[in-house]
């Protein structure tokens, strides 16, 4: 009795340790449900964009007094000028993880609604003489539907030049430099992700890094970069830890439960 007694303290340890790190649930998709709860529901998330757009609209004139010639303003599509969060949201209740297959579905469905204020801010930037670029990584073949849904949505000048999709990568320096190469000068960027601001050099990069750009051109933030609020999904999430795409589902949970900074409880 004497060694049983005296492991049962080790025991409660341990399993007082495992309590703490193990994760609630390994299903990433559900583990997702608030942050898109709160893209759909919230009024909060709702004046986010609309302090947004507010903000980049008067970034661009405040620009446009600074510069002349071909004016450009590059955005981001998906949770910048487009809610994405019914995809997430059926993602959720089907257990589904992101799958090419069926992202490619939810965009040729031509459902995707605008997110309120966006339309407005193209339309502001159009009619102010600027030209808006929609750069995004939705894939090529998904062109003429993704085209399609801006132009209903209301978004204007929609063309083969304004639109450009993800052929070869999802960098979007290589984007940005075709734009600059036809005269254009990029007064202004909005989107949801660092890597929607190809200035910054984050593709790629580990949180760390990210982190530490973000404070070094904390001034560029409301006047030549513009973000939207994105909790369900982005670049920061690989950021958690290299090879970050190989790990499994189980790994990923862990991962995401380590990287919690906790209170001590005391």
């Amino acid at each position: 009795m004497k060694p049983l007694i005296a492991v049962l303290p080790l025991l409660f340890v341990a399993a007082g340790v495992s309590a703490k790190t193990v994760p609630v649930t390994t299903d990433l998709a559900q583990q997702n449900t608030q942050a898109v709860l709160w893209m759909q529901h919230a009024g909060e998330y709702r004046a986010l964009c609309y302090q947004a757009y507010n903000t980049a609209m008067m970034a661009f004139d405040a620009a446009k007094a600074r510069n002349s010639g071909k004016l450009a303003v590059m955005v981001d599509l998906d949770e910048t000028m487009l809610d994405n969060t019914p995809y997430a949201a059926w993602q959720i209740q089907q257990h589904k993880p992101y799958e090419s297959a069926s992202w490619n579905k939810w965009v040729n469905a031509v459902q995707t609604p605008a997110l309120a204020g966006a339309v407005a801010f193209a339309n502001y930037v159009t009619k102010q003489g600027g030209t808006m670029f929609y750069v995004s990584n939705r894939s090529v073949r998904t062109f003429e539907a993704t085209k399609a849904n801006l132009l209903q949505a209301g978004f204007p000048n929609v063309s083969d030049v304004t639109l450009r999709l993800k052929r070869e990568t999802s960098d979007k320096a290589p984007r940005l430099q075709s734009i600059e190469a036809d005269g254009y000068k990029v007064v202004l960027f909005l989107g949801d992700n660092l890597n929607d601001f190809p200035e910054l050099n984050t593709y790629h990069q580990l949180n760390e890094v990210r982190n530490a750009t973000v404070d070094a051109h904390q001034q560029a933030f409301g006047q030549r970069f513009v973000l939207l609020p994105n909790p369900s999904y982005g670049d920061w999430e690989p950021g958690l830890g290299k090879g970050y795409y190989q790990l499994s589902d189980e790994q990923k949970a862990q991962l995401r439960n380590n990287s919690l900074k906790p209170w001590n409880g005391q």
